[in-house]
């Protein structure tokens, strides 16, 4: 296998080879020319999709010349998960599979008002998602690829408008096998109920909506705990003193990823607010500790998310979609054994997303892929060939 990335974690990627050699995996590295690359990775994420953009374009003058000495069978894009870049890697003359990939779901309209800081910004999305069944440049891209793997079904339904030859749904997040225990945790009953919410606090994940949806359940002794940081934390503090539950809401700040897991195990359930997420990882760390989720029935947790493994809310308004949260809160609440078979299925669902299942998974993949291609008539072969 031959791998191509941007530079960034060499030193990290290269002692973990002299560590774990491997005669059968080669990194090689790609990077825009500093003259023109935009984006300085110790200042944010300020200019990253321009970058990316470039990173694109040389990483495939690399692809193209390891192909000509080494000759492969098969190429896979990994990388941003969004479907509103093509990879050029379907321009070399074998198959090629793109994904996991999303970016085709949208906030729903309804709930404008909530992205306080950045509405122009999210509705100009919105629009340009519209319109990438309809751009050449994405059109030609998959219809030229072999495979692609998306990561919801408003992802699917794009590609499929823009001429997708073939979808498998694969969820984009998975967890290392050490991270989810052979047991589903337990979460005995306490008198009072924590539920968890993590993520950054900005718009997109609307934190407002969860204060507002713990503002409905203030009678009940219930607490919230808020992992997390972000440009919207000092308005979400002084909203859950407006809304009279700041004894109920602790706002943690960031919480390392290790520290997370032992965060999980502390609590009774996970509250999933996001109005825009390919699927979120924070979902399915949750529920590898054995937590039911209550979350919209939408984007990746719509689709992957058992049923009996959270209390999914259909997006309708936000006025009864506070309240049918709400209702789950107390639904939970009421019934600790409910929570506990919730937890086991979710649990269950989190062991089907580990690596080791994962990788068996892909590889059937290839081997599917590979199998469709030596069928192939020659005639069919040279259509997909530049």
């Amino acid at each position: 296998m031959w791998v191509i990335t941007y530079p960034r974690y060499r030193s990290n990627i290269e002692r973990y080879l002299e560590a774990n050699p491997n005669p059968n995996l080669h990194f090689y590295y790609a990077s825009p020319p500093k003259a023109i690359d935009p984006w300085n990775p110790e200042k944010g994420t300020g200019n990253i999709r321009l970058h990316y953009l470039l990173w694109l374009g040389e990483m495939f003058k690399v692809a193209k010349k390891l192909h000509r000495e080494v000759g492969f069978d098969l190429s896979h894009f990994v990388s941003w998960n969004t479907v509103s870049a093509p990879p050029p890697l379907w321009k070399l003359p074998i198959p090629f599979i793109w994904g996991s990939v999303g970016g085709g779901q949208m906030a729903p309209f309804a709930y404008r008002r909530y992205f306080t800081t950045n509405a122009w910004e999210e509705a100009l999305r919105s629009l340009r998602v519209l319109a990438l069944p309809l751009l050449p440049p994405v059109r030609q891209a998959v219809r030229r690829t072999s495979l692609i793997l998306a990561t919801n079904a408003e992802t699917q339904s794009l590609l499929r408008r823009a001429g997708a030859r073939q979808i498998e749904m694969f969820n984009v997040s998975g967890l290392p096998d050490s991270y989810v225990p052979s047991e589903p945790p337990a979460h005995p009953p306490q008198p009072t109920m924590t539920l968890l919410w993590a993520g950054r606090l900005e718009s997109m994940k609307a934190p407002l909506l969860m204060l507002q949806i713990m503002q409905q359940v203030a009678d009940l002794p219930v607490r919230l705990l808020v992992a997390g940081d972000g440009p919207l934390r000092p308005m979400c503090e002084a909203k859950a003193k407006e809304f009279g539950i700041e004894h109920k809401v602790q706002f943690l700040g960031r919480v390392n990823w290790h520290q997370m897991k032992e965060l999980y195990r502390s609590v009774d359930a996970f509250l999933f607010t996001s109005l825009r997420d390919s699927f979120g990882s924070v979902n399915l760390e949750a529920m590898s500790q054995a937590l039911p989720l209550i979350a919209f029935d939408h984007q990746g947790v719509g689709y992957f998310v058992p049923p009996e493994a959270a209390i999914k809310i259909p997006v309708t308004t936000p006025e009864k979609d506070i309240r049918a949260f709400a209702e789950g809160i107390r639904k939970l609440y009421h019934n600790p054994e409910l929570r506990q078979r919730m937890g086991r299925v979710a649990w269950e669902y989190a062991r089907s997303e580990m690596e080791s299942v994962r990788t068996l998974r892909m590889l059937e993949l290839y081997r599917k892929v590979l199998k469709s291609k030596s069928l192939q008539s020659p005639q069919e072969a040279s259509q997909q060939a530049v």
